[in-house]
């Protein structure tokens, strides 16, 4: 841990904060308590020297005198410092305290302590203001929590494990948003320089057209400016479906039959590499339709760009899950790429060669859509080709529980609707 990170020093302030917070608090809460057992055991003492005190007054203490509460140690002493009556507990002891109290002050509490350590806490009453008074003394034997240091040991024990578990918390929060963060600025550089490039060349085609009027054809350049233009719209379109993906909250799941969907999806496509759609019974998953009509269409057109005869959709459900497999017979993907691919901006040279104005978003859209449905998106082994494989929690799942609670079919027209004006493949998603 560098102790001079953000990160560190976050949890370092916090921790300290804690710790004074749970000093003070500890400290307030051990005199509390010792202050709660204290008042406690003197009350009940007063409570029964008061009384033999009264029952000698009226000639009506029994011999031994009985105890029926935690007090058990009572004893009567004379004005000589005799014992002249006690409870059976109390027999044969010193006396419990040499503590006479004066006549204006007849009640009072004490806390004695032998050579051994061992403490009484009582109350001594003196039974009449006449010199020859006997006192009444009622006590008991110090309670451990007070005689021993153990209540402070829970509380500093409690007090380190809360101050462990708040530096772990802070330490974790700090660490993700953090994480956050750098993933925001980086993905505002890598946009940044995204945008630059076709900036950079509709410049130059505009530029060059007006230094060299004479040697420039102006259809060649308005032709390189559409292109590039071209560029910027795909990555501006993708970028506020990114946004709208992490900032808004998604419409109202609904029950998806992925066997249809990928078949509409399939007849939506532009003429080329035909497309065989292979359904597995009725395969159904809750989301939202928009979107996982956008993975699929993604899908689609890049198996159809990398294709060289076909490209095969299978769905079907395995266990728990939902399975759809888009195939191709096209170069494939080399498995040092299988991950990189989903990464923003990232294409490889193929995709570059087959469309030079693709965003190189489509596939981490089409990852962060699945993954907002509980489901993955990756790349497997194929015999030939690239072998894009999507799983979806099925409805009724556990993985599919907290979408499940929109009726099946709500908002299907309105879905149905829009799924043509955000399904349109982004140009240059795939690998």
């Amino acid at each position: 841990m560098n102790p001079h990170s953000i990160k560190a020093r976050s949890t370092i302030a916090a921790a300290g904060l804690l710790l004074l917070a749970l000093v003070v608090g500890g400290v307030g809460l051990d005199l509390a308590i010792r202050y709660r057992v204290q008042s406690e055991v003197f009350f009940s003492a007063e409570q029964v020297a008061a009384r033999w005190s009264a029952a000698a007054r009226n000639g009506a203490v029994p011999r031994p005198i009985p105890t029926t509460t935690d007090i058990t140690l009572v004893q009567f002493v004379n004005a000589r410092g005799e014992v002249v009556n006690s409870s059976m507990q109390a027999a044969g002891m010193r006396p419990l305290s040499m503590l006479r109290p004066p006549a204006d002050d007849r009640l009072q509490k004490r806390t004695e302590c032998s050579a051994q350590g061992r403490c009484i806490m009582l109350m001594a009453n003196r039974v009449t203001p006449a010199a020859d008074s006997p006192v009444v003394y009622a006590g008991t034997a110090q309670p451990s929590l007070l005689a021993t240091h153990n209540l402070e040991y829970a509380i500093a024990v409690g007090g380190i494990l809360i101050l462990i578990s708040v530096a772990r918390m802070t330490w974790w929060a700090m660490g993700r948003t953090l994480r956050s963060v750098e993933r925001e600025r980086q993905f505002a550089s890598t946009t940044s320089h995204e945008l630059r490039t076709p900036i950079a060349g509709l410049r130059a085609h505009l530029e060059e057209a007006l230094l060299y009027p004479d040697d420039v054809d102006p259809r060649d350049t308005i032709q390189g400016a559409l292109r590039a233009t071209g560029r910027l719209e795909a990555i501006v379109d993708d970028l506020l479906l990114m946004t709208r993906l992490h900032g808004t909250a998604a419409a109202a799941p609904e029950l998806v039959e992925l066997g249809a969907l990928a078949a509409e999806e399939a007849s939506a496509l532009a003429p080329g590499v035909p497309v065989h759609v292979l359904a597995a019974g009725d395969v159904r998953v809750y989301g939202s339709r928009i979107r996982l009509a956008r993975v699929i269409g993604n899908l689609l057109s890049n198996a159809q760009r990398h294709a060289v005869s076909v490209v095969t959709v299978t769905v079907d459900s395995v266990g728990d899950q939902a399975v759809v497999a888009v195939t191709d017979d096209g170069a494939g993907v080399p498995p040092a790429d299988r991950e990189r691919v989903f990464e923003l901006f990232v294409r490889l040279d193929e995709g570059h060669r087959l469309d030079s104005g693709g965003s190189g978003l489509g596939l981490a859209i089409s990852r962060d859509i699945a993954h907002a449905h509980n489901g993955t998106l990756r790349i497997e082994d194929s015999p030939v080709g690239a072998r894009f494989v999507l799983t979806l929690p099925l409805a009724g799942t556990a993985g599919a529980a907290a979408e499940s609670t929109a009726v099946p079919g709500q908002a299907a027209a309105k879905s149905r609707k829009n799924t043509r004006a955000e399904r349109r493949p982004s140009a240059g998603t795939g690998p």
